[in-house]
């Protein structure tokens, strides 16, 4: 399962990477972060992050969603259980918006917007709320009014 988060961040990718991982291992205290020269790498056995400053991957969502992002953290999950990898992702993005209160997307691959927040307003792709039976996403652990929006076909 891939995922994409997309944020603005006035820092840099090192700094991103530090609140990721922080938020992270709040929840999932085995995560281990390295980073290279413009990247870094957060992994456990769940699943891994890279978090890069790339505007070719952030340029079309940012015009796409009218959002304003500047950094793509890509997530791939490949644990045998993903509810779990999951859970973590969204508690972990649940403590990353509250601290970087700016413009934040969560996309996946094959379902488009997961959900996004724009203006300070949590937006919530109601097709993937209203078939928990395909779209298994822990909208629980997310803090704050949402309101849902059908967001099929965007990305």
């Amino acid at each position: 399962m891939e995922l994409a988060l997309y944020v603005f961040n006035k820092q840099d990718t090192k700094h991103l990477a530090t609140l990721l991982m922080s938020a992270i291992q709040s929840v999932s205290p085995e995560t281990r972060m390295s980073c290279k020269d413009d990247y870094c790498t957060l992994m456990n056995s769940n699943f891994s992050c890279i978090v890069q400053d790339d505007d070719e991957l952030v340029s079309f969502t940012r015009e796409e969603l009218s959002l304003n992002i500047n950094y793509c953290v890509s997530v791939t999950i490949f644990s045998y259980s993903p509810e779990q990898a999951l859970r973590v992702i969204f508690q972990a993005v649940n403590k990353l918006i509250a601290q970087l209160d700016k413009d934040v997307a969560l996309t996946d691959s094959s379902s488009g917007v997961i959900f996004l927040r724009s203006n300070g307003q949590l937006i919530m792709d109601s097709h993937c709320r209203e078939n928990p039976d395909i779209y298994d996403w822990p909208f629980d652990v997310l803090e704050g009014n949402f309101i849902e929006k059908d967001m099929a076909g965007l990305l």
